[in-house]
């Protein structure tokens, strides 16, 4: 499927409302089983291949592309896809007068790239494609400016993935999550936050975790949490309660309770030593969830 943008479905009137965007078409399919017409010669392509066995030919050369995966096209770059009909194909396309955004000025007119695509990328460029289609069906006098907006916003992804050269970047995902995870210790629902703040599934973030740092997010949470707490009762006039409420425990013997099961002692009782914390979390380890189980 796909169609043309607002300056060819509008009346002449209304061109000036929409001029400042460069779009010239919108592609998309959620199972083709014919190639679809993913590119334009003299416009700007860029391609997400979802799934399916797809092919780039480029003369006497052709190759696979390995899904998820981006493929920017310039426009004098001549391409043809090759496509295995038993291999339905789920694609997402943008075909641009030129580019907007500064970052790919420097890129070459002819050339044919293709990038792997993380989870990340591939659900923001989901989100960017599903906006495109919105602003041109919706048609108004503002959807111009709006398609300018989303052609800069997908234009920085594209730089960030180009720049990247593509692939998995779970370790800078799961950094940018240990970050969030210690800047909101108090919060309720975690997991599901998170997921929401990295743009992923949760099923996403627990598979990163596990791949990466070998656990899960929850046990991460408590740990951080339980840092916190040490690091609070190490200090000077901060009582037990304060360290609760920080945490996000709406009753002190909650977290009091939590803490015992965790490490072995009471919050008003610990010795704070390394080796004490050492041994406590072996001995606590099973009750990780527990201090983690107030959100």
């Amino acid at each position: 499927m796909s169609f043309t943008p607002l300056e060819n479905r509008i009346d002449s009137s209304s061109k000036a409302a929409t001029s400042g965007s460069f779009l010239q078409h919108l592609t998309w399919s959620a199972r083709s089983e014919t190639a679809p017409a993913f590119s334009k010669r003299g416009s700007w392509n860029y391609v997400v291949i979802e799934s399916g066995s797809v092919q780039i030919v480029r003369g006497a050369s052709s190759q696979l592309i390995a899904v998820p995966a981006l493929v920017v096209i310039g426009p004098d770059c001549a391409v043809t896809w090759r496509h295995e009909p038993m291999d339905p194909v789920k694609h997402l396309g943008w075909i641009w007068a030129r580019p907007a955004h500064p970052a790919l000025g420097p890129l070459r007119r002819d050339m044919c790239a293709h990038y792997g695509l993380a989870g990340e990328d591939l659900a923001e460029l989901r989100q960017l494609h599903a906006s495109s289609r919105s602003e041109v069906h919706r048609g108004d006098l503002h959807s111009g400016q709006a398609l300018t907006g989303l052609q800069f916003l997908l234009e920085t992804r594209i730089a960030r993935i180009v720049e990247s050269g593509g692939g998995d970047r779970s370790n800078e995902v799961v950094e940018r999550a240990l970050g969030w995870i210690q800047s909101h210790v108090a919060t309720r629902q975690p997991l599901a936050r998170l997921a929401d703040f990295l743009g992923v599934s949760p099923a996403t973030v627990q598979r990163m975790f596990r791949q990466r740092l070998g656990t899960t997010v929850m046990k991460s949470v408590a740990e951080t949490r339980l840092r916190e707490a040490e690091r609070m009762l190490g200090l000077d006039g901060v009582s037990i309660k304060e360290v609760a409420y920080h945490l996000g425990y709406r009753h002190p013997h909650d977290f009091s309770r939590a803490f015992r099961n965790y490490t072995g002692q009471l919050p008003s009782r610990w010795e704070g030593t390394a080796e004490t914390a050492g041994s406590a979390r072996k001995r606590g380890a099973a009750c990780v969830e527990l201090m983690a189980g107030h959100s």
